[in-house]
């Protein structure tokens, strides 16, 4: 028979440990850094947009009959003005028939917008600030 200290021991350990060996099989099945416990890590979101593609993502949803060309300049647009921000992002073009065009920005699990097209541009201050807070910018010595 065990001890009372002994089951109240036994049964701490078991509080504390069964959900970090939860998620840690969830992070062993689905490989999401976001999951790992205790394990979020500039490094790990790095290797996970680089297999996803870049952390921001710009997707333009644009009518192909009108909007082809349009479409193609406000992308190209808009990664020049991350790119002066010092944030890298890159552009997804989606048809949708018969719809306006729009812009939203996919920053990890975050979306903004969307923005019509020629309300684009207020999205990106916000769309800079939510990847700041995902990624912080390199300082010197570090």
């Amino acid at each position: 028979m065990l001890s009372r200290n002994l089951k109240i021991l036994i049964a701490i350990i078991v509080v504390v440990v069964l959900p970090t060996a939860a998620a840690l099989t969830w992070y062993w099945v689905t490989k999401d850094p976001t999951i790992r416990p205790l394990g979020i890590t500039k490094r790990a979101l790095v290797e996970r947009t680089a297999q996803d593609g870049a952390l921001l993502t710009i997707v333009i949803r644009f009518d192909p009959d009108e909007d082809t060309k349009a479409s193609e300049a406000l992308g190209n647009s808009i990664v020049r003005a991350l790119e002066a921000k010092g944030v890298i992002g890159s552009v997804k073009r989606l048809p949708a028939p018969g719809q306006e065009m729009t812009v939203t920005y996919l920053i990890g699990a975050s979306s903004i917008g969307p923005y019509s097209a020629s309300q684009a541009s207020s999205g990106i201050s916000a769309a800079v600030g939510a990847y700041r807070m995902v990624v912080p910018p390199e300082t010197p010595g570090n």
